[in-house]
């Protein structure tokens, strides 16, 4: 207890965080590594780098089903907005400046987990980070000659279209392209364990179609169409 109540006398003490959860910087008691306020001084925490985005959200992966990938865009976007509200810079104005800056570091990090879940490419790049599989390089091409092939023609007709409904048709033709990779997805996530080796090969097909997706909604007439996977 004496240890406790030093601690207690210190600001700012150094944080240290494990695997089940940090210290508060402020007043020393063990918090959640998700944790944005202290459940005892209520002093705003610090977000390390390892938290998981799930956490942050309120939405723990082992509760998602399809092991993390099959959120509910609805109930992510209301934890994320309650998550934002406790960390807005109107909230925060009578805290102290370090305080402040650490609320600022929540939002970047707090808005990182929404756009990083959100989306289901960032969410499945994500999730195999998570499973140890590391870094799908942006160079990793499809290793499907067919499947390139129509990448290929795709992006020609985007880049000699003339017209909308010919882009639009571009558009069309891809959003099937990528309902049938999420469809996959989803029974690789479903397998227990996820089948990590073909969630890989889906990712890299799915940046493809992203990307033809992005080239289809910025389209300009006489514009070369340039795909970066």
């Amino acid at each position: 207890m004496a240890h406790a109540r030093t601690l207690r006398r210190i600001p700012y003490v150094r944080t240290y965080s494990s695997a089940q959860g940090k210290a508060c910087p402020s007043c020393g008691a063990p918090n959640d590594l998700a944790a944005l306020q202290c459940q005892q001084c209520q002093a705003l925490q610090p977000l390390p780098a390892e938290v998981d985005y799930y956490d942050i959200l309120g939405t723990p992966r082992e509760r998602v089903p399809r092991n993390g990938w099959s959120i509910d865009p609805k109930e992510l976007k209301a934890q994320w907005r309650q998550k934002m509200a406790a960390t807005h810079p109107d909230r925060l104005v009578a805290r102290p400046d370090k305080e402040q800056q650490i609320g600022t570091q929540q939002s970047a990090i707090v808005n990182k987990a929404y756009e990083t879940l959100l989306r289901p490419l960032p969410r499945a790049l994500y999730l195999l980070e998570k499973a140890g599989v590391g870094d799908v390089e942006e160079s990793a091409s499809l290793e499907d000659p067919e499947l390139l092939m129509e990448v290929m023609e795709m992006q020609e007709a985007l880049s000699e279209a003339e017209d909308q409904a010919t882009v639009d048709s571009v558009g069309e033709q891809n959003d099937k392209h990528v309902a049938d990779v999420l469809g996959q997805l989803d029974e690789a996530f479903a397998q227990s364990p996820p089948d990590t080796d073909r969630i890989k090969a889906l990712a890299i097909q799915l940046r493809y179609w992203t990307n033809i997706a992005k080239a289809v909604q910025e389209w300009q007439p006489g514009q070369r169409v340039e795909l970066h996977h």
